[in-house]
């Protein structure tokens, strides 16, 4: 583990690339000389469990004492832990609250799979394969969005499926097929705008230098860039975005008013609109409006239009990604309307694409700081750091 780790760093080094590496607070007590080593370097540690067990066998009052003992652990090793991912991603019901109780302000659990990455190229998959995806019951690209979400008082961050272990031991891929798998993943990101946290444990940094490598030059050859950041980072901008406060007004004759107050780097985007601010080309159709208060004439309302039936869920999660939304019938005015009568989390992904492919006029603010086009967050847990640090693991120690 601990030439893996170097190994991983100076990878990670080469390409001024951060990373985010949840490792079990029992491994980080017995081997703490280790992690001091990268206590200067641009890796975050979060907490990956006490020990490394299934949070979903546990009863409320054991996970609250893991997360707390877990939390002194961490403080003991000089360590302020933001945030937690489960041992096998585990998400017990009861498991966000306990992580608010005890001091977390992100959890990474969420299993998301970008679907058909490289049907040509991946093996068939196999029981042990299509078990794992059953365990995880993921959220899938064709129907959502792999973006952060506040819930519960915590940052919920997902993470990408297939990862290193699904691809090289449950599949049997080789370097040269997982570095296509991991470039189509992050073109999948990219073209939508959104998240790539790829999971990628230290062990396995032998097997993947070539696709990690691959992958961060491609994601730094970008431009619009790419933004590497770690999850702590991540957390932190979501969360501040959300206090964004995005007011346009209408001033007559096809004249708007675009009022925006939120953090530094906040992005506003606009398409189809004439604006009387400086503005720089983007993707997508958008362009960059660099103000924070601003005029611009427009045909047709720049905001999205919803039906005055539609559920309040579907509102909150157009204001979440960055829109301006009114209730109206009158869909002929606006540079976008959605009829839904209701809303799952499942319709995120359609209702995203009817917003993309109409072509019409909207301002909106953007997912990331300073105008980045995607956000990529490399991770890796580490379970254990020696053979014996193994075997205590599987007895649960």
């Amino acid at each position: 583990m601990e030439r893996s780790l170097h190994q991983f760093s100076e990878l990670l080094e080469q390409f001024d690339c951060p990373a985010t590496v949840p490792v079990t607070a029992i491994s980080l007590s017995r081997y703490r000389q280790v992690i001091n080593r990268y206590l200067s370097t641009n890796i975050e540690f979060a907490v990956h469990g006490y020990t490394h067990n299934d949070y979903s066998l546990m009863k409320d009052g054991a996970i609250a004492w893991h997360l707390r003992t877990a939390r002194k652990n961490f403080t003991k090793a000089g360590l302020s832990p933001a945030g937690f991912r489960s041992p096998y991603l585990s998400r017990p019901g009861e498991l966000h609250s306990a992580l608010a109780s005890a001091g977390f302000s992100y959890v990474s659990n969420q299993p998301f799979l970008w679907e058909n990455v490289d049907p040509d190229t991946c093996l068939p998959s196999p029981a042990g394969y299509t078990r794992a995806l059953c365990s995880y019951d993921p959220w899938k690209s064709g129907q959502r969005l792999s973006l952060p979400r506040l819930v519960d008082g915590l940052v919920e961050i997902p993470v990408s499926l297939p990862d290193d272990e699904m691809l090289v031991d449950r599949k049997g891929c080789t370097p040269e097929l997982v570095r296509r798998v991991w470039l189509n993943m992050l073109a999948q990101s990219y073209r939508h705008g959104e998240l790539l946290t790829l999971q990628l444990h230290p062990e396995r940094i032998a097997l993947c230098t070539d696709p990690l490598a691959a992958l961060l030059a491609e994601a730094r050859r970008r431009s619009p860039a790419v933004w590497c950041a770690q999850l702590n980072e991540v957390a932190a901008w979501w969360r501040a975005r959300s206090q964004a406060r995005f007011e346009i007004s209408y001033q007559g004759d096809d004249h708007y008013q675009c009022l925006v107050n939120g953090p530094q780097g906040l992005t506003v985007l606009a398409r189809g609109v004439s604006t009387e601010a400086p503005t720089s080309a983007w993707m997508n159709g958008y362009s960059v409006v660099h103000a924070r208060c601003f005029n611009f004439h427009s045909p047709l309302r720049p905001l999205v239009g919803v039906a005055p039936s539609s559920p309040p869920g579907l509102i909150s999660h157009l204001r979440q990604l960055g829109f301006a939304v009114e209730p109206t019938p009158d869909k002929e005015l606006y540079g976008c309307h959605i009829e839904q009568p209701d809303f799952a989390g499942t319709d995120e992904r359609r209702i995203m694409e009817i917003i993309r492919k109409s072509d019409r006029p909207v301002v909106r603010l953007g997912y990331w700081p300073n105008a980045y086009a995607s956000a990529l967050c490399i991770t890796g847990d580490i379970d254990a750091f020696t053979l014996w640090d193994f075997a205590l693991r599987i007895l649960g120690k």
